[in-house]
């Protein structure tokens, strides 16, 4: 992801932090497509290693609510939601998730 923002800003990085544009920056610049799809299999190289150990787990104050480690399985939204919210207990202000901050509905 770094690599695909220092493409996109050109030399303007470079040129904000007073540095001078590295040899390998240009060598990038001059094959750019080869660059991106490097930078998309890469990226999705490590994400599936990533996604292969299967972890998710979901804590709240320090204390697991789920893991999918133990469990084997993934929580539906409502039932992850209704054990965030016995976590919280019955005084805590009810927990609604923001979906419109990742980027759209669910």
């Amino acid at each position: 992801m770094g690599v695909l923002l220092i493409m996109l800003t050109g030399t303007k990085l470079f040129d904000a932090f007073g540095v001078p544009v590295p040899e390998w920056y240009t060598g990038l610049q001059e094959n750019k497509m080869m660059a991106m799809v490097g930078v998309f299999f890469m990226g999705n190289m490590v994400e599936s290693s990533l996604l292969s150990s299967g972890a998710f787990e979901v804590s709240v104050n320090g204390e697991m609510v789920w893991s999918k480690m133990e469990t084997g399985y993934l929580p539906s939204l409502e039932h992850l939601i209704s054990l965030i919210e016995d976590k919280l207990g019955a005084g805590a202000q009810q927990f609604t998730p923001d979906f419109e901050s990742l980027g759209g509905a669910l």
